[in-house]
């Protein structure tokens, strides 16, 4: 599957695409689409890896971030200090003289570690990539080919132009595959609402910032007024004014880290923290974000709805809304 273009921005004075790419961190503004959108449904890996698998899950059209996460489960049960009986090492499991060919430095430490997971969840991810293509001619379904590859190896997938008649082999494919349905959230298509509201905002562009403004109605739209829109158009109620919608993604346990930011994700901002010390209640901007340090907003009076980079100096937190309308309150 391929990545689908949501939109076309302009970012300085480069006309870029805004792709639905991963969801997890990954640049969501770049020259062409890169991958399916893809992640791991909340609270279905352990926290500490959620952007690893989400950020290495799309790496190519044979694995997505909920079968990768179900790999590793199935092989370590996600523990990075994990050794079998035959010397397969950490949380991927890797085999010495397998790590020693496909390792590689997911982190950019310098050094790749099969037991640190921000080296072994993209030489997971890598590796199941680089056995698909190795798979290329074979027939049937390309992740459980892969899947296959991963655990008897290629050449038995080739010798058997399929799945290998292993128990073992069988057992592994159809344990992940079943694991990987109830570990994911796939976002394209219908009911993918972070590409939704992406791609409303987008087509937003240029519009006037209007204070109190909720769309063409009023001529425009401010901070929330746009947020809030967007979500609507993927069928999530979001209460007015960006203080609210932070409280509406806290009390929905739905704030992420900032290493976690994902597109789709509302970022918000408060001025007084220019000045010292700000609270949830000072927030007083909220936009939606892009990816790569990016962020679409309505600004202020005078200026026009656009992308900008992230206001770090004022950033407050940010927060994913989940496929769900609970709060319709206006504020």
């Amino acid at each position: 599957m391929k990545g689908s273009v949501i939109g076309l921005v302009v970012v300085g004075s480069s006309l870029l695409a805004v792709t639905a790419t991963s969801l997890s961190g990954n640049p969501a503004v770049s020259g062409k689409a890169t991958s399916v959108a893809n992640r791991t449904a909340p609270g279905s890996v352990p926290a500490r890896y959620e952007r690893l698998f989400n950020a290495w899950g799309n790496e190519c059209d044979a694995i997505t971030p909920s079968i990768l996460a179900a790999q590793l489960k199935q092989e370590s049960g996600f523990n990075p200090r994990a050794k079998s009986p035959v010397g397969a090492m950490g949380i991927a499991q890797f085999m010495p003289g397998t790590w020693q060919n496909s390792g590689y430095d997911g982190n950019g430490d310098g050094k790749k570690d099969v037991w640190d997971p921000e080296d072994a969840i993209p030489s997971a991810a890598k590796y199941m990539c680089s056995v698909s293509r190795n798979l290329k001619g074979v027939p049937g379904d390309k992740t459980r080919l892969a899947l296959a590859g991963y655990n008897a190896g290629p050449g038995a997938v080739q010798k058997y132009r399929g799945i290998p008649p292993y128990k073992e082999t069988e057992n592994y494919v159809s344990t992940i595959m079943a694991s990987a349905a109830k570990m994911g959230q796939t976002v394209g298509g219908q009911g993918n609402i972070a590409v939704e509201a992406v791609n409303y905002a987008s087509a937003q562009i240029g519009k006037n910032y209007v204070w109190g403004g909720n769309g063409d109605g009023d001529g425009g739209f401010d901070c929330s007024g746009l947020t809030k829109a967007a979500f609507a158009q993927a069928g999530v109620t979001l209460p007015r004014v960006a203080s609210a919608q932070y409280t509406y993604l806290e009390n929905d346990g739905a704030l992420v880290e900032k290493d976690d930011l994902s597109i789709g994700d509302l970022v918000f901002f408060s001025q007084k923290k220019r000045t010292g010390s700000a609270s949830a209640a000072d927030i007083d901007h909220v936009g939606i974000y892009l990816g790569k340090g990016h962020f679409l907003n309505a600004p202020r009076t005078g200026a026009k709805v656009r992308i900008e980079k992230v206001w770090w100096d004022t950033y407050m937190g940010a927060g994913r809304v989940y496929p769900k309308s609970t709060n319709t309150k206006e504020v």
